[in-house]
């Protein structure tokens, strides 16, 4: 496959920026795999960004010793759309790779085997490891045929010890870990920003994720507390427009509550965020990456509040 741009900068995912390296990802897949890759298995990261005419992008994608393509993806919410999602994401990673015109040749076009896994690290409980099928999403009467599938395996990675994913993958342990150390700082009463500094400072003390932590801390204190903040928010707006849904009586209010509160909290969050970058002189482009908006917005907002 072309080589892409080897990983992306941090954005909105500390999952995505620990994962983003092919040693870890050479150990997770192991794991899932049941064996072991070396460094002779060369790791190519695919990670799909977005264009100008495509806006399909996902967690992290990379094809692994040339024979396997691996759709990752974290998540703190259960999504039933999940395989639809990753049939958007492997047509448009075949779409970069091959011409439109072999596809009309008579030679046949050997392809990497896909794969997609979903790492769960949410509140709702759930199976530890279940899969899903994109057939289960089709309209059946009877045994009719299924023409078109694709599987998608969840792996719910809330911190156990038992966990037997966990114990295969060190660096999914440290990464559930260090989830589980903030979200018990948080459920003691903590601030988060000091929760997360905290889960921070145990892990480095315990070995956990320490060489990421130590080298990143201030930009994971910035990317936890803005998917954090924005989770909760998004939570609370959705009860409120649930509420004033059901007060009104009407579907249409209920949507546009939803909707409404969903990028209100969005834009607040990351607003907040990007100040605090900026009290602490971070690099614009750095902000303009973990926020994900242009440099230009950045120092927009920085002056209007007098930080440029």
């Amino acid at each position: 496959m072309r080589r892409g741009e080897h990983g992306r900068q941090y954005q909105d995912s500390v999952f995505r920026a620990y994962f983003n390296n092919a040693d870890r990802l050479r150990e997770l897949t192991g794991a899932l795999h049941g064996r072991t890759y070396t460094a002779d298995d060369a790791v190519e990261i695919v990670t799909l960004e977005g264009t100008f005419l495509s806006q399909v992008k996902n967690d992290i994608s990379f094809l692994l010793a040339g024979r396997h393509l691996v759709f990752i993806e974290h998540q703190s919410t259960p999504n039933e759309n999940m395989p639809l999602r990753c049939l958007y994401y492997i047509c448009e990673q075949l779409r970069k790779e091959f011409d439109s015109k072999q596809i009309y040749r008579n030679r046949r076009i050997l392809l990497p085997v896909p794969e997609f896994h979903v790492f769960y690290t949410g509140a709702k409980e759930l199976p530890e490891e279940f899969d899903m099928r994109f057939s289960d999403t089709y309209r059946h009467e009877g045994d009719e045929k299924v023409y078109l599938e694709l599987l998608v395996t969840v792996h719910n990675v809330v911190y156990h010890a038992q966990k037997a994913l966990l114990m295969k993958s060190r660096a999914l342990h440290d990464y559930s870990c260090f989830i589980r150390e903030i979200k018990t700082n948080v459920a003691a009463g903590m601030p988060l920003p000091n929760a997360i500094r905290a889960a921070m400072r145990t892990c480095i003390e315990r070995d956990i994720m320490r060489a990421f932590l130590e080298e990143h801390a201030r930009e994971v204190v910035d990317m936890v507390n803005f998917e954090w903040n924005q989770e909760l928010f998004e939570a609370a707006k959705f009860e409120e427009g649930l509420e004033q849904g059901l007060e009104q009586g009407l579907e249409q209010g209920l949507e546009q509550g939803l909707e409404q509160g969903r990028a209100e909290g969005r834009d607040e969050e990351r607003g907040i965020m990007i100040l605090n970058m900026l009290r602490e002189k971070m690099p614009l482009e750095m902000i303009a990456k973990v926020s994900n908006l242009s440099l230009e917005k950045v120092r927009e907002l920085g002056r209007v509040h007098s930080m440029l």
